[in-house]
């Protein structure tokens, strides 16, 4: 808490995640116990085992859908029990609080989300995670490969007019800098996850991630003491005009309890 949640400094955690039946789950394991579930990706319909079949001969010229944050609860329960108990570095979670219930249909209490893709896929687009929550990324199988921007350097980042955490550069690796002049002064931080780890990124980081082969992936997203002024900001920076103040009185409300409970 000290040396990074706090700080807001981002981590690899190694070996929180040796208790979960996960680590057994492969693309093959999928196809194999789920084979007709159905899946919609970007409007489009495929079998589970027809989606695993594209994600096994992905590569970066070609690579296959992305199957992305899809809340477990929702998508697939049965996978509930492998991805338990939570690793204690998850708490305090104040969105999963009778408090908060007014924030669920954003956040979900913070609930588990699943991704399934294969080499060469990626995130669609570079951003940091809605109302500077903290993301916990779980790899399970495969690896990943992380591009990181701290908050500084947001003015080089061209964020969207409309879009409060979400870049107007299209391809971070091939950018165009005569349309971007000031993303060549942007100071990036790249590395790869592997299966077992847990990467901690810290409310306001951008990010996006490529994959280097076939991956599954768990996340979560939390706020508590240490983003919640963030989140505060964020939600009275985007309300209507006629909802600020109602939206700060509650928010304030929410921590001022949260804080008298000694949580």
């Amino acid at each position: 808490m000290e040396k990074y949640l706090i700080p807001h400094k981002p981590l690899i955690i190694s070996g929180a995640l040796n208790h979960w039946a996960a680590l057994k789950w492969t693309p093959e394991y999928f196809r194999q116990q789920y084979p007709d579930l159905l899946l919609k990706i970007n409007g489009t319909d495929f079998r589970m085992a027809d989606f695993v079949e594209l994600i096994l001969n992905s590569d970066d010229q070609h690579p296959a859908p992305y199957l992305r944050n899809e809340i477990v609860d929702h998508f697939l329960p049965a996978l509930l029990p492998d991805i338990h108990p939570t690793p204690v570095y998850f708490s305090e979670n104040w969105l999963d609080d009778p408090l908060t219930r007014p924030l669920d249909s954003r956040f979900d209490r913070g609930r588990a989300q699943f991704f399934l893709g294969g080499k060469g896929g990626k995130f669609p687009f570079l951003h940091f995670d809605g109302w500077h929550s903290h993301a916990f990324i779980c790899q399970i199988y495969g690896t990943k490969e992380f591009t990181l921007y701290s908050p500084e350097q947001t003015p080089y980042l061209y964020v969207k007019p409309n879009q409060y955490n979400a870049s107007q550069i299209p391809d971070i690796e091939h950018p165009d800098y005569d349309k971007y002049p000031l993303f060549a002064r942007a100071s990036a931080v790249r590395f790869r996850i592997e299966p077992g780890e847990i990467l901690f990124i810290p409310g306001g980081w951008w990010h996006s991630a490529k994959m280097t082969m076939p991956s599954i992936t768990i996340s979560v997203n939390r706020a508590n003491a240490s983003n919640w002024g963030s989140l505060t900001r964020d939600f009275c920076t985007t309300a209507p005009l006629h909802m600020k103040p109602l939206v700060w009185a509650y928010l304030s409300s929410v921590r001022a309890l949260r804080t008298l409970r000694g949580s």
